[in-house]
């Protein structure tokens, strides 16, 4: 078993933790976090080691890489930039439901959650997390970083860029060229169009947020 810890002890890390456990490759050993009020505590029955400075000394104690499952893209991809430049391994986790053709280089950061299917020919990069129930057709591409929340359809040959967020039960749809690097694709939103980097839009159809309107909420579901 390869010992690891989690980055982040909030709810998502816990449902990490049993999913780790039960898939029976890894010994969890901890989890590390940021938040002050952490330190020193216990979640879940497993410690909080401290915070992410630990990470350059986790080798020292037999610990061999770590998980990242955070919701907010960048957030996410920074940490585990860091776990790589500690010397630690960034594993991938996909669950033993998922249906794929299609699978990510090893050790790419990626976490792939149940009842996803991927069809052939779908380029994963690295540091992308995809939640539960997931359909993503051939020949698209999700860049370093994506997010898709529970429930999300991609439709065939599409680009999403790096660090967008696609929110729960939201498609876009075969013939959609892209979807624009650190943009956010609003839960329930239907995409037909080109989406431009940084932008949010929802709705049915999914156009941008007006000026001054409220923006949608990262989820991590």
């Amino acid at each position: 078993m390869t010992a690891v810890v989690i980055i982040g002890a909030g709810s998502y890390g816990v449902v990490y933790k049993e999913y780790l456990e039960a898939d029976g490759r890894w010994d969890v050993r901890a989890f590390l976090d940021d938040d002050p009020a952490m330190q020193g505590t216990t979640v879940a029955g497993l410690p909080v080691l401290g915070t992410t400075a630990e990470l350059p000394h986790l080798r020292e104690r037999g610990i061999e890489g770590a998980f990242a499952p955070i919701g907010n893209n960048s957030v996410r991809v920074q940490l585990l930039a860091r776990v790589r430049a500690a010397g630690m391994r960034t594993p991938n986790f996909v669950h033993a439901s998922v249906i794929t053709a299609s699978t990510p280089q090893p050790d790419s950061g990626v976490y792939i959650l149940a009842g996803t299917v991927i069809m052939p020919l779908v380029q994963i990069g690295e540091f992308v997390m995809i939640s539960m129930g997931v359909k993503i057709a051939h020949h698209t591409t999700l860049e370093r970083g994506v997010f898709l929340s529970t429930g999300v359809n991609v439709g065939a040959g599409i680009h999403v860029g790096e660090r967008a967020f696609l929110g729960i039960g939201s498609t876009v749809v075969t013939k959609v060229r892209s979807v624009g690097a650190d943009s956010l694709i609003g839960a329930g939103a239907v995409v037909l169009k080109d989406v431009p980097a940084g932008i949010t839009v929802v709705g049915v159809p999914a156009r941008p947020l007006q000026r001054g309107a409220a923006k949608p909420p990262q989820d991590v579901e």
